[in-house]
């Protein structure tokens, strides 16, 4: 399952030219929604949990009961999309979740607290909200360089760089739809910064600006800045993609 900060089930693909990327989410709810998971505005002993209304990927919110006591950080089990209940106490959910021995294990991660406007994580973390904007959790902060994420992956997010799983380990040059398809070091941006390309978007490697384009592979591509002149985040004005340079 793809992480999508954009409409629908699919994630708008990185809008890569020039060396900017940008990503815009919808913090429209469904109809589906019954609560909302900023304010945890469930009856007590149940939490605020994204859940598949229609059996597919998060898109709505629902309260569930709270069946577990696992604490931030700690490994937990997740019953599903639909179900939406896990082992995870009230204040996160199991998120990071992949087949362990043909069950669903995850690590508990804190709720964002704050707003939709104006999102609190926990030092170290930010919140990304995707998925119809019925999905808001904390993730670890990380370099794409070293990805310096614990069994995960570190992709960008809207707000930063997070630790994220991957769904598909994807190649540099493949076919792309979600942030989170490529193996970690690539992200999945737009076709035509890609060489030969053949879908709307393809995974590009991360790069060092400090290297320039030795740290590129692909025949065609530069590394070229990921964030606009003046705009990068403090501590990653070094990060770069390998992609095809503007003409």
């Amino acid at each position: 399952m793809g992480l999508d900060t954009g409409d629908g089930d699919q994630e708008t693909p990185s809008e890569a030219g020039g060396g900017s990327l940008t990503f815009v989410p919808n913090y429209d709810f469904v109809e589906a929604s019954r609560c909302d998971s900023f304010l945890q505005d469930c009856e007590v002993g149940e939490k605020c949990v994204p859940y598949g209304s229609t059996g597919g990927n998060w898109d709505a919110n629902k309260c569930v009961p709270v069946l577990g006591d696992g604490k931030v950080g700690e490994p937990c089990t997740y019953d599903g999309v639909t179900e939406a209940t896990d082992s995870c106490d009230a204040t996160s959910m199991c998120w990071n979740v992949g087949d362990v021995d043909g069950e669903a294990i995850g690590t508990c991660t804190a709720f964002c607290t704050g707003t939709a406007d104006d999102p609190s994580c926990p030092i170290g973390s930010s919140c990304s909200i995707s998925c119809d904007g019925s999905l808001s959790v904390c993730n670890l902060n990380c370099d794409p360089l070293l990805q310096d994420c614990l069994g995960t992956g570190c992709y960008w997010a809207n707000v930063g760089f997070q630790c994220v799983f991957t769904t598909s380990n994807l190649q540099e040059g493949e076919a792309c739809g979600f942030i989170n398809d490529c193996t970690p070091g690539l992200i999945c941006v737009s076709a035509e910064v890609v060489p030969n390309c053949e879908g709307s978007a393809c995974c590009a490697a991360f790069c060092s600006l400090s290297v320039g384009a030795g740290g590129c592979a692909i025949p065609g591509t530069e590394c070229l800045p990921f964030f606009e002149a003046g705009m990068a985040l403090p501590g990653y004005e070094d990060i770069g993609i390998c992609m095809v340079p503007p003409e």
